[in-house]
């Protein structure tokens, strides 16, 4: 091969090599720019889902303390009005009274049944449904009205509903994350 003809090849070759080069600089550029960009957007998304988490727990802890608030309240008013009926001094005007807190507990139930947990839900559900029940109950014996149920039964009722009380506060406690006591009331819980 003439001398000529091995400089042309020379040249070739080298312009292909700095051709050859730039290209896979280039790529290796939008390699490392797509990585980089994948990281940035994996990283926006999770903390996306933090914040959507952190508002979740933040909507679910609220409801769970207006629910607990409301649901002490009713359980409170029913346990007065079986006071006073138990001790003859029940007036109609008690079962107007028991109306109020019955509806707001219904309406903050209602709520939190589209945020809580579906192990708070069953728990929630029984206890409510077991002071709606309290509640008609009362109403029956204010009126005079032949029940099922005596006033030693009302009564067990409510001790019962005492204990669902802090079964569903406990149970809403343990989904938040704040809580390890058992979900049962232990035994001699609050005596003096």
């Amino acid at each position: 091969m003439d001398p000529s003809m091995s400089a042309l090849v020379v040249s070739v070759v080298g312009v292909i090599g700095t051709l050859a080069s730039g290209l896979l600089a280039h790529r290796s550029a939008l390699q490392t720019k797509t990585v980089e960009l994948d990281h940035a957007e994996r990283q926006r998304r999770e903390e996306q889902l933090a914040v959507e988490r952190r508002e979740a727990l933040s909507a679910r802890r609220a409801s769970y303390a207006a629910f607990n608030q409301r649901l002490r309240q009713f359980h409170s008013v029913l346990s007065r009005d079986y006071l006073a009926l138990a001790s003859g001094q029940a007036s109609p005007q008690q079962a107007r009274e028991r109306e109020e807190p019955r509806r707001i507990l219904r309406d903050v139930y209602a709520e939190a049944q589209m945020v809580i947990s579906d192990d708070v839900l069953a728990v929630a559900g029984n206890i409510v449904h077991q002071l709606h029940r309290l509640h008609a109950l009362l109403g029956q014996h204010e009126q005079a009205i032949r029940t099922e149920e005596s006033l030693e039964e009302i009564k067990d009722r409510l001790e019962r509903a005492s204990e669902g009380l802090y079964e569903v506060r406990q149970t809403m406690r343990r989904d938040l994350g704040i809580s390890e006591l058992p979900i049962q009331r232990p035994n001699d819980y609050g005596a003096t």
